[in-house]
């Protein structure tokens, strides 16, 4: 399946999660979200704000309320950059720039179906080999300056995807990219100066690199 996630492959920033989210509204059933994907044009990457008011989820755009996985990681992003991350700034990102098909992130999945949660049934492996081989593709393709992979029982594809194994601290550099791998962001026990406290380790990778 060809559905990656939201935002441009040439973003600087890259997002790599095991699968989408799903409401419990949906029922598990996505019909709704594969019809979203066809009337988008059937592309690799949407829009996410397109997306989600394809499928009539408008809570993290008209409403502005923040994501559960997704404000972690925009508060990573955000010290990264050196920029303000309270609440406010994150729900402005999320609203505006977050997978924004001419926006500054590419934020995707290793799974092109979503699911409320790991247990519920889905095909997660036909199309494993290809997808992680076009990510890693890809990312040779565009060099973006940041990738973050989270899901901490994924790491063996996410070493496929870096072509590399991660090292305790879980931090590599290649061509320039500085690749990280994390918790998922609703890990249990997992606190904002975890992610405040990565972002700015990573910045500084990212400065020392030029």
């Amino acid at each position: 399946m060809s559905c990656y996630g939201y935002g441009r492959w040439a973003a600087p920033y890259w997002f790599i999660g095991p699968e989408q989210g799903q409401a419990p509204k949906e029922k598990n059933d996505l019909k709704a979200r594969s019809k979203a994907w066809c009337d988008l044009g059937a592309t690799e990457l949407c829009d996410c704000e397109e997306f989600h008011v394809a499928i009539n989820e408008h809570s993290w755009h008209r409403e502005g309320k923040l994501q559960r996985t997704w404000r972690p990681l925009i508060l990573l992003l955000l010290t990264f950059l050196n920029k303000p991350a309270d609440k406010d700034n994150l729900r402005r990102y999320q609203r505006h720039e977050w997978g924004r098909i001419d926006g500054e992130t590419c934020v995707i999945e290793l799974s092109g179906l979503a699911a409320n949660n790991i247990t519920i049934p889905r095909d997660r492996e036909t199309f494993r080999k290809q997808r992680i081989e076009a990510i890693r593709m890809r990312m040779l393709e565009n060099r973006p300056r940041l990738v973050v992979m989270y899901g901490a029982t994924q790491k063996p594809n996410w070493d496929e995807i870096a072509n590399n194994t991660f090292p305790p601290d879980n931090i590599l550099i290649s061509n320039e990219t500085v690749m990280t791998v994390t918790p998922h962001p609703v890990a249990h026990g997992l606190k904002n100066s975890y992610w405040e406290k990565l972002g700015r380790d990573l910045r500084s990778l990212r400065f020392n690199q030029g």
